[in-house]
């Protein structure tokens, strides 16, 4: 049971930082969102060797979220870890898993948009 709870919270670190990584991308798909529909995210798979990109629109990209407990893997069952998360959407550039238990938890305290910025 510890040993699923550690899986758990690692995995929902991971993707915390990886959803960091598309808020600066986001910031900059932004800037040439008249010129491109698609932008480039980074995949928010529980892996950290993952660094396959998704294209996503500005409106697909805050829909995922709008959840804080979302997150958006390349569209592929290798990147989703069913013990920990469900897959909610299977769209054809990517896909949409919800984390559960205490990931669940963990990602919503790690959401820098549900947070305050300490500093």
């Amino acid at each position: 049971m510890a040993q699923q709870v550690h899986r758990e919270l690692r995995a929902a670190h991971n993707q915390a930082l990886f959803r960091s990584v598309n808020e600066r991308m986001e910031e900059l798909n932004q800037t040439f969102d008249d010129l491109e529909p698609y932008g480039a995210f980074m995949c928010e798979c529980f892996s950290t060797d993952c660094h396959e990109p998704i294209e996503m629109t500005l409106e697909e990209y805050e829909a995922v979220r709008a959840r804080p407990n979302r997150f958006a893997v390349v569209a592929d069952p290798s990147h989703v870890d069913p013990q920990v998360e469900e897959v909610v959407n299977k769209g054809k550039r990517y896909w949409t898993v919800d984390k559960k238990g205490s990931a669940a938890a963990l990602a919503r305290e790690l959401d820098e948009r549900s947070t305050p910025r300490k500093g």
